[in-house]
C-alpha cells in the first residue's frame, strides 16, 4: 500500500484499490482450491473383504460386488491380473476370486499363468490334480502358497464341467521338473517324426530338415542348458547352438510342415524360448529381454492354441503393465525412472489389436507385509508419506475397485514395483485400466517345500 509522504494517513484511493486486490486474490485462491483434485472426486466401489485364505473352490458366491468390474471390462477378451511382489497372500486370494467370477459370469475359459510354457502344457494334458503336479513345475511361489490351493482345486474340478477352465503358461524360462526331464525326449520324438516324413516331401526342395546327427548334438546342448550347465560354453559351441536353433526354427515356420501346424507352432515357440534362454545365459542379451519371448508365447496362445477364446493372464506387475519395463530396474530400484532405459515388457510387446482388446487390472495395498520371492523373508510395507491406497480405502472403510478412465487425477502417489518405488496417477493411467486397492496386504503362507526347481533367480 502506498503511503502519502506528506502525511501518516493512507491515501483513500489506494486503500480502496488494496481492498479490491484482496478480494480478487481471495477469489483466485478459492477457485484454485475448488479446481484442485480432491480425494472425494475419485469414484471407488467397495468390494468384499477377504481373509488371508482364499475361499474354498466351491463356496457359493453371487459376485455382486464385482459386477461393476465386469461392466468396466465390457466385451474385452483378454484380462491381465498383476501383482507387485509375487508374495502377497491376500492378493492371490482376490485374484483367484476374480478368476472364478470371469469364468462363471463373463465367458472366460483360459487361464495363463506366469510359469513355463512346456510345464503347463504337460500339466494341462495330465488327468492328475493340478495341486499334485504344481510343486516343482509351476513357479514355486504359486505352487507353495496356501492361498493358491483353492484355485488349483477349482481348475481341476472344472475339467469335468460343461465349461472347463483351461490352464497354460507364458514363461519361456524352463526350470520345472517336467521341462528338465521331458522336454528334450519329446522334442527328439517330434524331430524324428519329421525326418520320417522327409521322403514324402523330397519333391518339395523348399523343405528344410536338420540332419539327425546335428539335431542330436543340439538336443544334448538343450539338456545342458536346462540343467544350468551351458553358461560356460565356448564361443564356437555357442555359435553351433545358435546355427542349429535357427535351422530348426526355419523348419518349423508356419506352412513348412503340412498337417502339424499346432504342434509345429508349439515347438517353434519352445525352440525360440530356448534361444533366448541361451543368449541370456551367455550374457548376449539382458535378463529383462525374456519378456520378448513371453510376449511371443502369449501371442501364439491367443492366436493359435486358444484362438477365439477369452483369456485371463496372471503374472507380475513388471510383465503385465502397459507401459513397459526398465533396464536394471529390478536390480537397482533406487535409480530414478528418468535415468532408466525403457525396454519392452511382455504386455507392451503384444500385437496392437491384442492390446485394444485387453484390460489390465492392478492390485496394490496400503500397508502390511509380503514374502520376498528371492530369499523368502517377510518384508514390511509402510510409507512415510500419505499414499492413495491408504486414503481411498480408509474413506470407503473397505477394499475398493477404482476404474482409472472415469476418474480425475490425484496428488497422492501409488505404490510401484515391489513397494520400493512410487507411481503418480498419470503413470498409473499409462499402465492400468483399473485397480483393486486393499487396506492391508498379508504375506503368502508357504507350504513345506518339496524341492521345487521352478525358481528363477530374478523376476
Amino acid at each position: 500500500m502506498n503511503i502519502n509522504k506528506h502525511s501518516n494517513t493512507a491515501d483513500p484511493a489506494n486503500t480502496q484499490n488494496s481492498k479490491h486486490c484482496s478480494h480478487v486474490l481471495a477469489l483466485i485462491l478459492l477457485s484454485m482450491v475448488a479446481a484442485a483434485p480432491s480425494m472425494a472426486d475419485i469414484t471407488t466401489y467397495p468390494i468384499r473383504s477377504l481373509t488371508a485364505a482364499a475361499p474354498v473352490f466351491d463356496t457359493p458366491d453371487d459376485f455382486a460386488d464385482l459386477a461393476v468390474l465386469g461392466e468396466a471390462i465390457g466385451d474385452k477378451s483378454l484380462v491381465l491380473l498383476d501383482e507387485l511382489t509375487h508374495g502377497e497372500g491376500n492378493v492371490f486370494a482376490y485374484k483367484s476370486r476374480i478368476v472364478r467370477y470371469l469364468h462363471q459370469h463373463k465367458g472366460f475359459d483360459v487361464l495363463v499363468l506366469e510359469s513355463g510354457l512346456f510345464d503347463l502344457d504337460k500339466i494341462r494334458q495330465s488327468p492328475q490334480p493340478i495341486a499334485d503336479q504344481a510343486p516343482g513345475n509351476l513357479f514355486y511361489m504359486y505352487a507353495r502358497s496356501a492361498q493358491m490351493q483353492p484355485l488349483f482345486q477349482y481348475l481341476s474340478h472344472s475339467r469335468t464341467s460343461t465349461r472347463p477352465l483351461a490352464l497354460a503358461g507364458f514363461d519361456g524360462r524352463f526350470s520345472g521338473t517336467l521341462s528338465t526331464s521331458q522336454l528334450v525326449p519329446e522334442f527328439r520324438l517330434f524331430l524324428q517324426k519329421q525326418l520320417l516324413q522327409k521322403q514324402l516331401l523330397q519333391k518339395q526342395p523348399q523343405q528344410i530338415f536338420v540332419p539327425q546327427s546335428q539335431s542330436e548334438a543340439y538336443l544334448q546342448q538343450i539338456q545342458q542348458l536346462l540343467d544350468g550347465k551351458l553358461s560356460a560354453a565356448t564361443p564356437a559351441i555357442q555359435q553351433k547352438f545358435l546355427n542349429i536353433n535357427q535351422s530348426i526354427a526355419a523348419m518349423l515356420q508356419p506352412g513348412k510342415l503340412p498337417g502339424t501346424a499346432l504342434e509345429a507352432g508349439f515347438w517353434f515357440r519352445i525352440n525360440a524360448s530356448l534361444r533366448q534362454m541361451a543368449l541370456v545365459s551367455w550374457q548376449q542379451r539382458r535378463f529383462d529381454e525374456h519378456d520378448l519371448a513371453m510376449a511371443a508365447n502369449l501371442q501364439w496362445l491367443l492366436d493359435q492354441q486358444y484362438a477365439g477364446r477369452k483369456v485371463i493372464v496372471w503374472g507380475h506387475y513388471i510383465h503385465l503393465n502397459r507401459l513397459g519395463g526398465f533396464q536394471n530396474a529390478l536390480h537397482a530400484p533406487q535409480t530414478p525412472v528418468a535415468q532408466r532405459l525403457t525396454v519392452a515388457n511382455m504386455t507392451s510387446a503384444l500385437a496392437e489389436q491384442t492390446l485394444k482388446n485387453s484390460y489390465v487390472l492392478h492390485f496394490s495395498g496400503a500397508e502390511g507385509s509380503y514374502i520376498d520371492f528371492r530369499d523368502l523373508q517377510e518384508v514390511d510395507v509402510k510409507s512415510s508419506e500419505p499414499m492413495l491406497e491408504s486414503t481411498l480405502t480408509r474413506q470407503a472403510g473397505a477394499d475398493v475397485f477404482v476404474p482409472l478412465p472415469q476418474n480425475s487425477a490425484s496428488l497422492q502417489p501409488l505404490w510401484g514395483h515391489e513397494y520400493k518405488s512410487k507411481l503418480s496417477w498419470q503413470q498409473a493411467q499409462q499402465r492400468f485400466d483399473g485397480m483393486i486397492l486393499l487396506q492391508q496386504i498379508t504375506p503368502a503362507k508357504l507350504l513345506p517345500s518339496s524341492g521345487d526347481r521352478a525358481k528363477p533367480v530374478a523376476q
